[in-house]
């Protein structure tokens, strides 16, 4: 179980810039349901949508098998099989740091203005965030953090994007 079946230690491919907006999608084309968290950020979860699941995941590991070239990488979109659901009633409008990923679904959360705390924090010297800033989104299943299902992210300056794959996570 992986992000975009990256191991964890890998290098941070997932860069956003300081005071930005992104909608994240995280597809879990697996059988079971995943508790996710998001180190650092509150957000709102968007909605949920059905997938093909196993087209997907056969046309993902193809793409993988061919060395992940750019052009090749399967569309979401072509696996989406209804519309978009409501987030949970337990989830509506308000904000959150972890979310339920279900099985064979795409959920969107949206992550607003990326703010680290970069002033000193609780009179502690030298405690505020330096940039580049990187955290960690993960499952809060032990086994699953155990078994790397877990990413590191990094919040860069504005004006300072990284290089990268900046697609949340392909899941698991």
């Amino acid at each position: 179980m992986t992000f975009n079946a990256v191991p964890f230690m890998e290098p941070s491919q997932e860069f956003s810039e300081a005071g930005s907006t992104e909608i994240w999608e995280y597809n879990n084309p697996n059988h079971d349901a995943h508790p996710m968290h998001v180190h650092l950020v509150n957000f709102q979860v968007l909605n949920r949508q059905p997938m093909d699941a196993a087209a997907y995941q056969a046309d993902y590991e193809k793409w993988l098998d061919g060395g992940r070239k750019p052009d090749d990488r399967p569309v979401l979109a072509n696996y989406l099989t209804g519309p978009p659901i409501p987030p949970d009633p337990d989830e509506a409008r308000s904000d959150k740091d972890t979310f339920k990923s279900y099985p064979e679904t795409v959920t969107r959360i949206i992550i607003q203005e990326f703010s680290p705390p970069t002033d000193t924090i609780a009179s502690i010297p030298g405690s505020g965030t330096e940039f580049p800033a990187t955290y960690v989104h993960h499952c809060h299943i032990l086994e699953h953090e155990d078994d790397d299902l877990m990413r590191p992210w990094t919040i860069v300056r504005h004006g300072d994007r990284g290089v990268g794959d900046h697609n949340a996570g392909h899941g698991h």
